[in-house]
C-alpha cells in the first residue's frame, strides 16, 4: 500500500545577502520513512532542516506538514513535530525531569513522560542535573525532548556527531524503535555509514542544492564507475 506524503517541499530558496544556503529544493518524504540529509559542511544541511521545523522563513518555495504550510501555520504545526536542541545551555542546570517538564508546557499534545523516560532507559537519570550527563545520556535526553507532545514527525541535526561506536549504535536502536511505533523521521547525519544502514532514503545536499534523491542502493547502484558504499556516492 502506498504510504502518503506527508512532507511536501517545493522550489525553497533561503539566501543570505548574495549565498544562497539552499536553492531550488524539492522533494518528498513518505510517511514512517527514515529519511536522511547528507553533504559535506557548508552543504545546506542544517539550513534546510530549519526549515523544515519551521525555525527560519524561505525566500522562495513552499513546505507543506501534514498539509499545514509551515510558515502561515507554524502554530498548529509545532505540535504535530519534534524538534531536536543541540544546545543544552539553557537547561543545564535543572535536572532531566524538570527540563522534560519546561518543554512539555510548551505543548498542548503530550505524551506521558514516564513512558518516555522509559523508552529512552533514561529513569536512573531522571533526577541529575542535565549538565552531569555524558555525551551519550545528553543525546539521549535531547531525543526525549524532542518526543514531550508526542510528535508525529522528529527531525534530527546531527545527534551522534562526537558519540563512540556502541553509542551511536545504541542511539539508532531508539530511533529504529520509533520508525517501528509509525513516527517518520528526518536526519541530518555526515555517518554514510548510518545512512546505508538504516535510511529508507536520503538526499544528498551540494552546495545549497539537491544532487540526487533516492535510497542509499539506488545512490550507490547510481555510481557511473560502480561503488559498494555510501561514502563512494
Amino acid at each position: 500500500m502506498n504510504k502518503q506524503t506527508v512532507i511536501q517541499v517545493s522550489s525553497l530558496t533561503k539566501r543570505y545577502g548574495a549565498n544562497s544556503a539552499v536553492e531550488q529544493v524539492s522533494f518528498q518524504v513518505k510517511e514512517g520513512e527514515l529519511f536522511g540529509i547528507i553533504g559535506t559542511n557548508g552543504a545546506g544541511k542544517s539550513t534546510l532542516l530549519e526549515l523544515l521545523m519551521g525555525l527560519r522563513k524561505p525566500d522562495e518555495g513552499r513546505i507543506k506538514v501534514y498539509g499545514l504550510d509551515a510558515q502561515a501555520e507554524a502554530e498548529e504545526l509545532k505540535e504535530h513535530i519534534g524538534i531536536h536542541m543541540p544546545n543544552i545551555s539553557l537547561v543545564e542546570k535543572m535536572t532531566v525531569i524538570e527540563a522534560l517538564e519546561l518543554f512539555q508546557s510548551f505543548y498542548i499534545r503530550k505524551k506521558n513522560l514516564n513512558d518516555i523516560i522509559e523508552q529512552l532507559e533514561l529513569h536512573p537519570y531522571k533526577d541529575k542535573p542535565v549538565k552531569r550527563l555524558s555525551g551519550g545520556w545528553q543525546q539521549r535526553f535531547t531525543l526525549a525532548i524532542a518526543l514531550v507532545n508526542d510528535p508525529k514527525i522528529v527531525f534530527l541535526d546531527e545527534p551522534t556527531t562526537g558519540l563512540d561506536q556502541q553509542t551511536r549504535a545504541d542511539y539508532w536502536q531508539k530511533l529504529l524503535e520509533l520508525k517501528r511505533q509509525g513516527k517518520t523521521i528526518v536526519i541530518a547525519t555526515h555517518d554514510m555509514g548510518e545512512v546505508q544502514r538504516h535510511c529508507d532514503r536520503a538526499a544528498i545536499m551540494r552546495k545549497g542544492e539537491l544532487v540526487a534523491c533516492d535510497s542509499p542502493q539506488g545512490l550507490i547502484a547510481s555510481i557511473p564507475a560502480g561503488g559498494l558504499t555510501m561514502e563512494a556516492v
